[in-house]
């Protein structure tokens, strides 16, 4: 495959490989990156566990959903468990096929003072905790496929105790886990971006032990910000040699609201394509977007409020409408999972370093995936040249639009994904 710049109708000049490399775009990963078939994910997808709602994720490549089992919804009377209002959710999630990440947390009411209503675990009620942790994983084994602990701890939000209280939260609990099921896969932190010198005092408090993976959110302004929070992300496990997984399990923009890292319904097609290519390329475990459904319909009148922002993260609106974005990630999902990324498959010749460019390989389907845009504002016209039968989509719709095995294409800040059917041969690691 070769990509050129063309000056006029059909100019091209030739020039040796290249592959883009900037400050807003960092390159991935050196090598190979084999994304994992369950890449993609959707939090609180799965929520409404009806057949609808189920065959929209098959529709949209959803392979994940995650939710919080609430302590003090299981525990509502100290010793009395009850899982009933999970176990429909549970039982109908996998039987449509998906996997669950479950959040462990917060606090049971009945353990403090009427009235009081706090997010945290006072060191004396760990064992309290435990309990709940010990019942949870012995009914839910071999159904839930990943165990969370807590959300966003070091977000005032949802933990108000002390950094060194979870600490020791985390590391009991995921030893907890340990005993209760050897095979269970833990991860923690689920961290508000990348938060260093917290992860660093984590690790040397212990609470990173019996963890499988780590997650994080990488909340930014746009997604060349997400991705630099990535970049932190695995430099920081690196540091405290941390060899797991990473995990992001929350991203997002929401589309309405106050909250500053918000975009327009017309710019999120482009945020979803730049976050998910890029954190794939980067090697994480798997990508949960947040989240599946708006509280509103398009049409609906709704206050405007700082925190209804909270309300306007769906991709699809309540009434199943689609957001332009759920094409954006649907395309993502169809031909990004099971792949490898490879940047060696692609020879730039002369083509201009604003144009970003992903190339994901699939050599047993042979249907292979470039994502392209322009960082600047002006188009670039681009040649392409493949091996194979072409598709080009439109992220805003879904729709593609069949190529010749040469073309020119007009490239501009929103993304294009190519599918083309080659003989590219898929480099060994």
């Amino acid at each position: 495959m070769h990509f050129f710049k063309t000056s006029g109708p059909c100019f091209a000049v030739l020039l040796s490989l290249f592959l883009c490399s900037c400050a807003s775009t960092r390159a991935p990963r050196d090598g190979v990156v084999d994304v994992p078939d369950d890449f993609f994910g959707i939090v609180h997808s799965g929520y409404r566990k009806t057949a609808q709602e189920y065959k929209l994720m098959d529709e949209m490549g959803v392979a994940w959903t995650m939710g919080t089992f609430s302590w003090n919804t299981i525990e509502n009377k100290k010793g009395h468990f009850d899982f009933s209002s999970y176990d429909n959710f549970v039982d109908s999630t996998k039987q449509a096929g998906k996997k669950i990440v479950a959040t462990l947390g917060y606090q049971a009411d009945w353990l403090y003072p009427e009235g009081e209503s706090i997010r945290k675990i006072k060191p004396d009620d760990i064992p309290h905790f435990l309990r709940y942790i010990e019942e949870i994983v012995n009914h839910y084994k071999g159904r839930i496929d990943v165990w969370n602990i807590w959300n966003e701890p070091n977000f005032g939000r949802f933990w108000y105790g002390t950094s060194k209280e979870f600490f020791e939260l985390s590391r009991r609990t995921a030893q907890k886990i340990r005993e209760t099921d050897p095979d269970a896969y833990i991860i923690g932190g689920a961290f508000v971006r990348a938060p260093k010198r917290y992860i660093k005092r984590m690790y040397k408090a212990g609470g990173l032990e019996n963890l499988d993976g780590l997650a994080y959110h990488p909340y930014a302004f746009n997604p060349a910000g997400s991705l630099r929070l990535h970049d932190k992300m695995v430099r920081i496990c690196s540091l405290v040699n941390f060899t797991g997984d990473v995990w992001i399990t929350e991203i997002g923009h929401p589309t309405g609201g106050g909250y500053p890292h918000k975009t327009t319904l017309e710019k999120l097609p482009s945020y979803v394509v730049k976050d998910l290519c890029g954190t794939a390329a980067r090697g994480a475990r798997a990508v949960l977007w947040y989240q599946l459904f708006d509280r509103y319909n398009r049409e609906d009148v709704h206050p405007k409020t700082k925190m209804e922002s909270e309300k306007y993260f769906g991709l699809v609106y309540p009434d199943y409408e689609r957001k332009a974005a759920a094409y954006a990630y649907e395309l993502c999902a169809r031909n990004i999972a099971g792949s490898r990324y490879t940047p060696d498959c692609q020879e730039r010749v002369k083509a201009p370093s604003s144009i970003v460019s992903y190339c994901f390989l699939n050599g047993i389907a042979e249907n292979n995936t470039l994502v392209l845009w322009n960082k600047r504002k002006r188009h670039k016209k681009v040649s392409l040249s493949l091996d194979g039968p072409a598709m080009c989509y439109d992220i805003a719709t879904g729709k593609g639009t069949p190529l010749s095995t040469s073309s020119v294409l007009e490239i501009g800040r929103q993304p294009v994904i190519i599918t083309w059917q080659g003989t590219t041969v898929i480099p060994q690691q």
